[in-house]
């Protein structure tokens, strides 16, 4: 067993050591979504004797990601996260790539907007390519805490599957994707916020002007479940269509990014408006790249 300690404290030292050696990136980002439900409500739209008009709440994002690479294969990453329905997010992840597989693992911790308590999960992603043209992706996260009581009663779910092909500097994809965030916001009152999207994209890159984006278009999902006497569910349904760039500067490159829903509706009896701009989601950020 000392030897097995001595040998892992070695291996550590060495990923350490190999951390200051290779090239890293350093993002910064930040947003603001304006189809979110409020995270303090507490009643539901569809209850009796409650204002039946969905209000948006427009919610901060932000991204710190850290990305380094360890050897020609092996990487590691640090991110924080904040978006409107797992709230705050703060994961370990390390990985394997090459030309045919990329592999990520890792662990991660997630917090309410008030960081009263916080939940203990995994995350990983794993990602092939075939004859250099099929790309096919499937990622993940999961809480214990609900499952285990961990660390607490919380629930954290993602899920994403992803195929794409390349195509010269194109690649046209079709995605699907659930978030989910379920916990007790008071004694006997559980809230469940989902979201459902599936989306067709097309990335791109411009090598002569050092660019590379995506242009989005597709359908979501997003439900809010109250549980407490009774359980009582608010739906919003709406089409949307998105852009993003990413100019690859060096050490300084920049990122912003636009997504607009429309045509929105809602299960009865809530009901939405249809002033679009104010639900637009939007971001920018900077990317700092030392090799």
């Amino acid at each position: 067993m000392k030897r097995f300690f001595i040998h892992f404290s070695l291996f550590l030292l060495f990923l350490c050591n190999s951390a200051f050696l290779g090239a890293f990136e350093l993002e910064i980002g930040v947003g603001i979504n304006g189809l979110t439900y409020d995270p303090d409500k507490i009643s539901a739209y569809s209850e009796p004797d409650t204002e039946k008009e969905f209000t948006n709440y427009s919610y901060f994002l932000a991204n710190v990601n850290f990305r380094q690479n360890i050897s020609e294969i092996l990487n590691f990453s640090l991110n924080f996260e904040r978006d409107n329905v797992l709230q705050n997010s703060l994961s370990a992840v390390f990985g394997a790539k090459t030309d045919f597989i990329n592999v990520n693992f890792g662990v991660f911790m997630g917090f309410p907007d008030k960081f009263t308590q916080s939940d203990t999960g995994i995350t990983g992603n794993l990602e092939f390519l075939a004859f250099k043209t099929i790309l096919l992706s499937v990622s993940g996260l999961s809480t214990l805490g609900a499952q285990y009581d961990f660390t607490s009663n919380n629930s954290r779910e993602t899920a994403k599957i992803k195929l794409g092909f390349y195509i010269g500097s194109l690649v046209p994809s079709f995605s699907a994707e659930m978030k989910s965030f379920s916990r007790e916001v008071e004694t006997g009152i559980f809230k469940d916020d989902t979201l459902y999207r599936f989306l067709l994209n097309m990335d791109f890159l411009l090598k002569d002007f050092i660019i590379s984006g995506y242009v989005n278009a597709g359908y979501q999902v997003y439900s809010r479940v109250y549980k407490k006497d009774a359980e009582y569910t608010d739906k919003l349904n709406s089409y949307l269509a998105g852009f993003g760039f990413y100019w690859h500067g060096k050490p300084l490159g920049f990122k912003l990014g636009l997504e607009v829903p429309f045509l929105l509706s809602a299960k009865s009896p809530m009901t939405v408006s249809n002033e679009y701009l104010s639900f637009t989601k939007a971001y920018a950020g900077l990317v700092l790249t030392i090799e």
